[in-house]
């Protein structure tokens, strides 16, 4: 099956300064090839969490990681610039742009990783931290379910039987992006790519096996509603 690329909009924010934030060339966000993942094939060597600290721009020690989702949660609360969080693979590659904003920031996003040494480029004016987990088996919670937050958020497991109807409120300026995620990291479904406030619903179809997770990402205030089709 061939890859579907998926070109996730990117809005460009100026700080008082006349600061923006650096664009990436490409947000790693892809759905495909989309091939089931059996649960007997899930990995049980999950990893302990992984703690990263530092202040300002710099290059992060290099951390190693499991198969499957691998969810980073990053955090810097007296940035007033740019944040960037990139991923870079076992080759020193990027795979990654886990964050890219101005200013403060505080929120989550799964990756599905093949096991391996990784490491982090940091861009900031502060201190800050970032800290990798890996849910492995966690029991998914049954629909119907309701998630709410603010900014980028990784949410979940739910079960569900290859579909969803989700239904979203986002009160923001920036991307509202929600993709449903497998066990595994493997991006199943791009449910919604919007800009600024929105209210809609959606089918979400997936291939693989679940149970399932949701990327959000948003710069305001968001709710999504799950049931079954």
């Amino acid at each position: 099956m061939v890859a579907a690329a998926v070109a996730v909009v990117v809005t460009v924010r100026a700080g008082g300064d006349g600061t923006t934030a650096a664009q990436p060339a490409a947000t790693g966000l892809a759905v495909g090839p989309r091939q089931p993942s059996p649960s007997a094939t899930r990995s049980a060597d999950v990893i302990p969490p992984i703690r990263l600290k530092g202040d300002g721009t710099q290059a992060s020690r290099p951390f190693t990681v499991a198969d499957g989702l691998a969810v980073f949660r990053s955090t810097c609360s007296g940035c007033s610039a740019n944040f960037i969080v990139e991923l870079l693979d076992p080759t020193g590659r990027t795979k990654e742009f886990l964050v890219n904003t101005l200013g403060a920031y505080d929120g989550s996003k799964g990756v599905g990783l093949s096991a391996g040494r990784y490491r982090l480029n940091i861009t900031a004016d502060a201190a800050w931290s970032v800290t990798i987990t890996q849910p492995g088996d966690a029991k998914p919670a049954p629909l119907p379910r309701a998630y709410a937050g603010e900014g980028d958020q990784l949410r979940g497991p739910f079960d569900a039987d290859h579909a969803v109807d989700l239904r979203a409120d986002n009160r923001g300026q920036g991307n509202f992006v929600v993709a449903v995620l497998d066990a595994e990291g493997a991006v199943q479904d791009l449910a919604f790519n919007e800009i600024g406030t929105f209210s809609g619903s959606r089918v979400a179809q997936m291939l693989s096996d679940g149970p399932y997770y949701v990327n959000v990402t948003s710069d305001g205030t968001w709710k999504l509603r799950l049931s079954r089709p």
